[in-house]
């Protein structure tokens, strides 16, 4: 019996040496920790106008820790970016962002059209891509998509699940043309909606608007960018009103203080029907009052 202990404590120290000569080389195992999110955040033209990561709109947590859902209209627009999602609460810089994934993306857009079913998102940050390589891209509607929706979100499988609860008509989108031209302030008809500005009418280097301006401010846009080229008045806030304009003198240029290009616009001071017609080669507006 004595022998036997002996033969069973020898068996055992010599295993414990084998396992440990074994794994003496080895790399110390990394457990992987499970993880959750405590909430998915909403940015974009479709989150009640949160736009800034510090602000995002949340989502409603449900009895899946890894699910996260809203119910919302998605309207189709001329930018189409309606949404974009975060998993924390944070300066753009610093906050951790889910976006479409890249193979989905409108060649030439900045956003990705939101199908029915099953979408795959993407995780993009500063701190994950590098500083300047922050994906600044959305989810928008394809024509004739336009509805109420309920999103499910999973952020740890990166998929966004999209119901169609109801439809909404599309509506009315100015569609951009290069070398045309656009109005866009408080004195046109769209106001400051760059992305859906109002067109004027091309003929070579004329171009024409003639419709209703009310009093306030205007410029007139060459892209849907508030950093492209602006067609100005030489003299800032020179007026229209239904004597006509006081200087028709017109520059083209984007902001650039340091160039000395500063934001100028056109000032209307009566509201009325008017007929406008720039010259984009002589540089010139001529304007004609139509009535009031």
């Amino acid at each position: 019996m004595r022998n036997t202990k002996k033969l069973m404590m020898m068996f055992l120290a010599g295993t414990l040496v084998l396992f440990s000569s074994c794994d003496k080389d080895k790399e110390p195992e990394v457990i992987d920790v499970e993880r959750h999110y405590d909430m998915v955040y909403m940015l974009g033209a479709a989150a009640d106008g949160h736009w800034d990561s510090a602000d995002p709109l949340p989502m409603t947590a449900t009895s899946d820790k890894d699910v996260f859902v809203h119910e919302l209209d998605l309207v189709r627009s001329a930018e189409n970016k309606l949404l974009k999602f975060s998993v924390d609460v944070n300066t753009w810089d610093k906050a951790h962002f889910l976006v479409p994934a890249l193979e989905s993306m409108v060649e030439g857009q900045s956003y990705a059209f939101l199908k029915e079913g099953v979408n795959q998102l993407a995780e993009t940050s500063e701190e994950k891509d590098g500083v300047g390589n922050l994906r600044d891209h959305f989810f928008g509607m394809a024509e004739g998509t336009s509805g109420r929706y309920k999103l499910e979100l999973n952020p740890i499988k990166l998929t966004l699940t999209a119901t169609k609860l109801s439809s909404l008509d599309d509506p009315e989108i100015i569609e951009w043309v290069e070398g045309n031209l656009y109005l866009v302030g408080d004195a046109a008809p769209s106001g400051w909606e760059i992305a859906n500005p109002t067109p004027m009418v091309r003929n070579e280097n004329v171009h024409t608007y003639e419709g209703a301006l009310n009093a306030g401010e205007f410029k007139i846009a060459t892209i849907f960018d508030w950093g492209g080229d602006f067609y100005r008045p030489a003299v800032d806030k020179t007026e229209i009103s239904s004597s006509g304009i006081a200087d028709g003198t017109v520059v083209c240029w984007k902001e650039d203080a340091e160039a000395g290009h500063a934001d100028h616009k056109w000032k209307v001071t009566e509201a009325g029907k008017y007929r406008l017609i720039l010259d984009t080669e002589t540089l010139t507006l001529k304007v004609e009052w139509l009535v009031e």
